[in-house]
This record gives C-alpha cells, structure tokens and sequence, in this order.
C-alpha cells in the first residue's frame, strides 16, 4: 500500500544464542500511530532495536518507505526518515540541551532549516529554550525525555520510534507529552 511507511514480515532477532523477538509483522501508515504492548522482557525494545538498525534481524523483512532496511547502518536509516528515541532517553548528558539538539541535525546540510526546526522543538517544549546553554544531564527525567523526543525531530524524520516515552514520568508530565506527541503527529503528519 502506497501510503505505508514501515513494514514488517516475521522478523526475528536474537542477542546471542538467545532469541528475543519470533515472527513480528506490522504496518505503520502515513498519519498512525501505533502501539506495541508486552510485558517486562517481551521484545518491545528489541523490535524498535531491529528497525533502525543497531540490531541485525535473523530473518524476516523490514521495509521503510517500500525499502529495505534489514541490517543497514542507523546512521543511514535516519538519514531515509527515521528516528528511534531509545528507553531511558539517551541524552548526551555533558553536552549543553543546544547541542544534543545539534547532534539530532547531524545528517543534515541545511542549516537554515535546522535553525528552523530548533524553533519548532522550542515551540513544543518552551522549557528547552531556558536550558539551552545547560548540561542535559542536570535537567529532569521530564525534560530529559522532552529533549530526547526534540533530538529526534531535529533529524526531520517522517516516522519516530519512541521506546518506553513515559518511563519514570508522573501521570500529569506523562499525559503532556502523550498530548505533544498527538500534536506533532498533527502538524507533521
């Protein structure tokens, strides 16, 4: 289907011996968003993992915009559209907030653009334009995820895989960034 974005035929992947995800298929259309549910340990990481490429599948196809990406370097599957915001946020916590968000645009060559875009992650989570100049690793888990998800947009992906996105989050920042994550959906997609 023209309008499909990602696709995956019964992909596995192994750590090791040990077989982490058996037989996963799904679609992602333009537009979606989608849910992967499972316990502690059933392999949610594991898939996205899998799809941007920082774990080779076993067998089974992954399709990003009607091409393979099964086992292509990440940095050139974020350089075709996708960004994976990993479990536990990931941030360069010794880099100022301006600077991971730097490293989100690292592929790109477009810098009025990326200038651009660091305007529309402001726009979203204002708190980043006041730590600007502040080490990442001394803001909140809150902001923290805020930024991961920002890094990621600054890469101007047309899909975002975020693992674990309200992982050690209150109820009441966890419902804002669910809200701000429908809004960007929205207006992007």
């Amino acid at each position: 289907m023209a309008d499909e974005l990602l696709v995956l035929a019964n992909v596995e992947s192994a750590y090791g011996p040990i077989k982490a995800i058996r037989g996963v298929s799904l679609r992602v259309r333009r537009g979606e968003i989608v849910t992967v549910l499972g316990s502690n340990g059933a392999g949610k990481s594991t898939i996205l993992k899998t799809i941007s490429g920082i774990i080779d599948p076993q067998r089974g196809t992954i399709e990003f915009k009607g091409a393979s990406i099964a086992a292509r370097d990440p940095a050139e599957i974020v350089r075709m559209g996708l960004s994976h915001v990993p479990e536990g946020r990931e941030v360069f916590p010794l880099l100022s907030v301006h600077d991971n968000l730097l490293m989100g645009a690292y592929t790109r060559r477009d810098r009025d653009a990326v200038a651009r875009d660091m305007e529309m992650v402001y726009g979203y989570f204002p708190i980043l334009r006041e730590r600007a100049q502040q080490d990442a690793g001394l803001l909140s888990g809150g902001q923290q995820q805020m930024l991961a998800i920002s890094r990621a947009l600054m890469a101007e992906p047309e899909l975002i895989l975020l693992d674990e996105p309200s992982l050690g989050l209150s109820p009441k920042l966890t419902k804002e960034i669910f809200e701000i994550v429908v809004r960007i959906n929205r207006e992007r997609g």
